[in-house]
């Protein structure tokens, strides 16, 4: 009976912890503020994960991002504010190392390695076997569109170069690989 409990338990335990994953992950999707990140393909293959597509972002590369990390050594974090240009793109507005007022703007948490900006939420998104190879062909014109809620963010589609919603499945079946 003891045995019963204990396992019944580890379960419970197991449910809640997975649920609550989902639900802080679902959260931001849901809750987030809506960004349009520029952004170039690198790497679509893993073969233990599947297929997908890691992106670098032009925010990475953003004069003020450089210039605090040059000016702050040892710099392990860095908070970035974005805010959506005429062109509906978000560029970096300002940047800070403390924790900033998330109510104030939409701010991305990024980590600082080797004096580079990298934010690892938004780097992989997944696509559809087949569908590398051809968006990591789009070398400019790639968006990814991303929500962002308190520092966090998940990316939610990819885009063209009118920021257009890329439809994936088609994508991979129109471009000859």
């Amino acid at each position: 009976m003891n045995k019963h409990r204990t396992f019944i338990i580890a379960v419970l335990v197991f449910v809640v912890v997975l649920g609550g994953f989902v639900f802080v992950q679902e959260r931001i999707v849901q809750g987030g503020a809506e960004v349009i990140l520029a952004t170039r393909p690198v790497d679509p293959r893993d073969l233990f994960r599947g297929e997908y597509v890691i992106l670098r972002y032009e925010i990475e590369q953003a004069e003020m991002v450089q210039a605090m990390i040059e000016d702050t050594p040892d710099l392990d974090t860095l908070y970035v504010r974005l805010e959506a240009g005429q062109d509906g793109v978000a560029t970096v507005t300002a940047v800070s190392v403390a924790i900033p007022d998330f109510s104030s703007g939409v701010w991305l948490t990024g980590d600082v390695e080797r004096n580079r900006v990298r934010f690892p939420d938004l780097e992989q998104y997944f696509v559809p076997e087949g569908a590398g190879r051809p968006i990591e062909r789009m070398r400019s014109g790639l968006h990814v569109q991303a929500r962002v809620l308190n520092g966090n963010a998940r990316v939610v589609g990819l885009l063209d170069e009118n920021l257009q919603e890329i439809d994936v499945y088609e994508y991979r079946d129109s471009v000859p690989q």
